[in-house]
């Protein structure tokens, strides 16, 4: 039996988080360490799940993700943090396809981080932007008083009425939604996201062009 084997032996994915400051309720629920989990999501017994933002895996696997450690280590730090009856010296050489399995782990962690990175990255990136259309369109809506009737009842403006509220319910969810609503966003309408701030800002420039073309 290997150190992996040993370990899952002695515990669960739950010892170990409430271990690591977790606070797990009766039903074996929790708020997810691994994104911004504002409702418990985690279902964590002796594997854990994550139904938001899907991770998931045994007691290794989250001593791992939560420290930032190779499988091999986060058994290490289990050993040693529960004191468990492992023999450490007698797994420390590792067959090949432990170690194949180690590598495989280190690069979807890697692979996992830099998604989530991207995807936080994404949505404060997108605040700024959509916070910056509302300003344009309160802008054009100031700057049009007293505006010939020709210009105020532009397509330019007309579009912009339309989209306001849109994206008023984008910054919702990306300023108050949960990760599924943020998450859902990101993969299905991001593009349309891009292309409706660019019209907003074009318009904007083509109102304000074409009112001092026209004084």
């Amino acid at each position: 039996m290997n150190i992996f084997s040993e370990v899952k032996e002695h515990l669960t994915a739950r010892q170990a988080a409430e271990y690591y400051g977790l606070k797990v309720k009766r039903n074996g629920t929790a708020c997810c360490p691994f994104h911004d989990d504002k409702h418990p999501s985690m279902k964590i017994d002796r594997n854990y799940h994550c139904f938001a933002c899907g991770v998931g895996g045994d007691v290794i696997d989250y001593v791992s993700r939560m420290f930032g450690l190779s499988q091999y280590d986060a058994a290490l730090k289990l050993v040693e943090d529960f004191t468990l009856p492992v023999d450490v010296k007698k797994n420390e050489g590792l067959n090949a396809q432990e170690k194949e399995c180690i590598r495989k782990e280190k690069t979807e962690q890697k692979r996992i981080m830099h998604i989530q990175e991207r995807f936080e990255k994404w949505c404060s990136q997108t605040v700024d932007i959509l916070k910056n259309c509302i300003s344009e369109i309160d802008g054009v809506n100031h700057f049009l008083i007293g505006k010939p009737p020709d210009i105020i009842f532009s397509e330019d403006y007309a579009q912009m009425l339309h989209v306001e509220p849109v994206i008023n319910y984008w910054l919702d969810i990306l300023c108050m939604g949960d990760i599924s609503e943020r998450r859902e966003l990101f993969l299905k309408d991001r593009k349309k996201v891009e292309e409706i701030a660019g019209k907003v800002c074009t318009g904007r420039k083509r109102i304000m062009g074409c009112s001092r073309g026209s004084a």
